[in-house]
């Protein structure tokens, strides 16, 4: 009697997994266009904020970076920035205005010599010494607002800037 019941239990079931089986092989088959791929966004969709941000927004916008473009500087002397200007050496005369002040500029082959009244890119050589020379910055157009003097030393001490 037991086995009876075992046997149309376990039919009872095998026929119950067929009949499932069945089902789910012929449920509707969704067309493939229609399935919308993993993470994508309705084509009606739009955010509504009320009063948040989007999350999916970056709040913190990409800096631009503004590069101006490259001056054209002038060949020679009047190309050098007193920045950029080394201070080489100084020639001495007896004679004031024969004395000239010996500038190395970075990617010049050979040294300028100017004397007072030379003009740079943006200064002018107002006073040589022995031991300094000053320049009045002016701008690269000669049109600074306050004018001011530079006085950069022939030979610095150690820790100032040449």
């Amino acid at each position: 009697m037991m086995r009876r019941v075992f046997l149309i239990f376990s039919f009872v079931l095998a026929t119950s997994f067929d009949l499932v089986s069945q089902a789910q092989n012929q449920a509707p088959a969704v067309p493939a266009e229609e399935v919308p791929p993993v993470l994508s966004v309705p084509k009606d969709y739009r955010y509504n904020a009320r009063g948040r941000r989007d999350p999916f927004v970056n709040p913190v916008p990409a800096k631009v970076a503004v590069v101006p473009p490259p001056v054209k500087r002038p060949p020679g002397l009047k190309g050098v920035l007193v920045a950029e200007a080394q201070i080489a050496g100084v020639v001495t005369s007896k004679e004031p205005s024969m004395t000239v002040v010996i500038i190395a500029a970075p990617g010049a082959k050979t040294p300028y010599f100017a004397r007072v009244g030379d003009q740079l890119y943006d200064a002018v050589v107002k006073r040589i010494t022995m031991s300094n020379i000053t320049f009045t910055v002016t701008g690269p157009t000669g049109d600074a607002k306050t004018p001011r003097d530079i006085v950069r030393r022939v030979r610095p001490n150690p820790g100032e800037d040449k």
